[in-house]
């Protein structure tokens, strides 16, 4: 049963909980841009091991400073903020208002929610980004980088030329495992280099995000199935190699985890957007060079998107060892195809 105010009540101010220090400064701002004073303090509340009136949640207080009582109405939900752990120290977020203006201050904050949906879905998004794996660059690249330098520096020449694509090979022999194989393969050291340089920041920062067995192998997919439009579009006589479509992978991995966005809110459609937007300019930067292989670029990347899309969303990253096992099969099995193959 809730106790009605007394007299010296209604003279006492109103309280509304705000989410945030954020929150709390925006919400002021709105109610002294429609003639409501308002007030922002901060309270800590202490051990919550106990049930208490004070518990950090989301209602409208009446404060009586005489008798230095807690008059409490029934919480609204529309103003609930996050809710404090026990046995722990919280901060809540306080905006006080005259008694007589409370409904009309809480008319006010309740359509400024409605036309500005931002502020809740970012709060909730920056939540679930805590708990997710944070954007950060894999030291672990550098092996990949090892690995890209060696084979091109100590491979012998036959196994070479069984590794590099050859559009006649693939299409008449079925040699598939030439499009894994060239993937790994340089045609001189500048274009070595160029492929290492990318590489390592963009599939460096994909790892860091997905995990490195995810990445790679989502990456040399990509990468690999990139090489696909060239076999069937290209002259018989044509060939093609380079880990630049793994490169673009990496940079559409990046790009593609923004779709994990929708989920949180269908507000996100503007970040979203953004960050697609974001790696498309990069890849016109990195990628149209009309002297490399730009459709294996764009297939790269836009398989890049598609995937980091995927894995983002269906969190695959929680199968990071399985991942890490395919990797290692991915990039051995079709070299042990070339071993095979060599010198026919």
């Amino acid at each position: 049963m809730i106790p009605h105010p007394t007299d010296l009540d209604r003279l006492a101010p109103a309280t509304l909980t705000a989410g945030s220090r954020r929150q709390a400064m925006d919400w002021g701002l709105v109610l002294i841009s429609q003639g409501i004073p308002a007030v922002i303090e901060r309270e800590e509340l202490a051990d919550l091991s106990e049930p208490s009136s004070d518990s950090g949640t989301a209602s409208v207080e009446v404060l009586t400073d005489p008798h230095r009582s807690r008059i409490v109405h029934e919480p609204d939900p529309r103003f609930r903020g996050p809710q404090p752990s026990r046995r722990s120290r919280s901060t809540v977020w306080c905006l006080r208002v005259e008694p007589a203006s409370i409904e009309r201050a809480r008319a006010v904050i309740d359509e400024y929610r409605r036309e500005n949906p931002r502020f809740d879905w970012q709060r909730s998004a920056a939540t679930s980004a805590a708990s997710d794996r944070s954007l950060s660059w894999a030291p672990g690249v550098v092996a990949w980088v090892l690995v890209l330098c060696l084979l091109h520096g100590l491979l012998p020449t036959v196994l070479r030329s069984a590794g590099w694509v050859e559009v006649a090979a693939v299409r008449q022999d079925g040699q598939w495992w030439r499009l894994f194989t060239a993937t790994w393969l340089h045609a001189d050291v500048a274009h070595l280099a160029s492929n290492v340089g990318t590489g390592a920041l963009t599939l460096g920062l994909a790892m860091g995000r997905y995990g490195p067995g995810t990445a790679l192998s989502l990456s040399l997919l990509a990468g690999t199935a990139a090489n696909i439009p060239g076999v069937l579009l290209r002259e018989p006589t044509a060939r093609a190699l380079g880990a630049s479509g793994v490169v673009m992978a990496a940079l559409g991995l990046l790009a593609g985890h923004a779709v994990v966005w929708w989920r949180i809110s269908r507000h996100a459609t503007k970040p979203v957007w953004i960050s697609l937007g974001a790696g498309g300019f990069l890849f016109l930067s990195l990628g149209v060079n009309p002297a490399s292989d730009v459709l294996a670029h764009a297939g790269g990347f836009f398989g890049g998107i598609l995937l980091g899309a995927l894995a983002a969303w269906f969190r695959w990253g929680r199968y990071e060892k399985l991942w890490a096992l395919a990797y290692a099969v991915l990039a051995v099995g079709p070299w042990l195809g070339a071993w095979a193959a060599r010198g026919r």
